[in-house]
C-alpha cells in the first residue's frame, strides 16, 4: 500500500466513526429532553414527543438532534462511498445502503418541515404528514434490513455480520409491528416498545461503523 492509499484508508477509518457520534447525539437528545421535561413518561410517550412543537423540551432536544442529523447523513455518505469504491459487496447489499440513505434524508428534512405538532397526537395536517413520513421510513427500513441481510448472506464471507443483520431485521420488524399494536391495546407501553425499535437503528449504525473500521484495519488490508 502506498502513502496516498494509506492516507485515504486512515481518513475513512476516522470518518466511519460518524456513525457512532450520530448515535451519541441521538441518545443525548433523549436524555437532554427528559431533563427539561420532568413529567415526561418514557413508558407511555414516544421519543418524538420530546421534539414536538408544543413540548417544553423542544428547544433543547431539537438543537441536540441537529448533531445527530449532521453525523447521520455524513455516515450514510461514507457508507455509500466505502461499499462502492473500496469494499463492494453486491447489488443487493448496496441497494439496501442506498435505501438507508434515502430514508435518512427523508427523516432529516421531512421531520424538520413537519415536526409533531403536539403531544396529544391530534389529527392536524402537520401531524398527518408526520405520520405519513414515519410510515414511509419504517417501510423503507423493513425493506433495507432484508436487503442488507440477504446481500451479505449471499457472499458467505462475513458470517458474524450476516447473523447480526438477520437478527436486526427480525427485531426491527417485530418491534415495529408491536409498536403499532401497542397504540391500540397497550398504550401504557407504547414508549417502551417504540424505544426497542428506534434504538435498534442506533445499534445498527454503531455496528456498521465498527465493522467498517475492522475492514480497514491494517491486518485486514494486508490480507487483501
Amino acid at each position: 500500500m502506498n502513502e496516498i492509499e494509506g492516507g485515504k484508508f486512515l481518513a475513512l477509518r476516522t470518518l466511519v466513526l460518524s456513525g457512532v457520534l450520530a448515535t451519541i447525539f441521538y441518545l443525548s437528545h433523549v436524555i437532554g429532553g427528559r431533563m427539561v421535561w420532568s413529567d415526561y413518561n418514557p413508558l407511555i410517550q414516544p421519543i418524538s414527543d420530546l421534539t414536538a412543537a408544543s413540548s417544553i423540551s423542544q428547544p433543547v432536544a431539537s438543537r441536540i438532534l441537529w448533531g445527530y442529523n449532521v453525523f447521520n447523513l455524513l455516515f450514510c455518505g461514507i457508507l455509500l462511498v466505502f461499499f462502492k469504491r473500496f469494499f463492494p459487496i453486491n447489488k443487493i447489499f448496496y441497494s439496501g445502503l442506498v435505501l438507508k440513505a434515502l430514508a435518512e434524508l427523508l427523516s432529516t428534512f421531512g421531520y424538520k418541515i413537519f415536526p409533531l405538532a403536539d403531544t396529544t397526537w391530534g389529527n392536524s395536517f402537520q401531524n398527518t404528514m408526520h405520520y405519513a413520513i414515519t410510515a414511509v421510513i419504517v417501510f423503507s427500513y423493513i425493506v433495507l434490513s432484508i436487503l442488507l441481510a440477504l446481500g451479505l448472506a449471499k457472499t458467505k464471507t462475513y458470517p458474524k455480520m450476516t447473523r447480526f443483520l438477520k437478527r436486526f431485521s427480525i427485531i426491527f420488524i417485530v418491534s415495529g409491528f408491536f409498536t403499532i399494536l401497542a397504540t391500540q391495546v397497550l398504550p401504557s407501553y407504547v414508549g417502551l416498545i417504540e424505544r426497542i425499535n428506534l434504538y435498534s437503528l442506533m445499534i445498527l449504525n454503531v455496528v456498521l461503523a465498527l465493522w467498517m473500521r475492522s475492514l480497514l484495519s491494517p491486518l485486514a488490508l494486508e490480507s487483501e
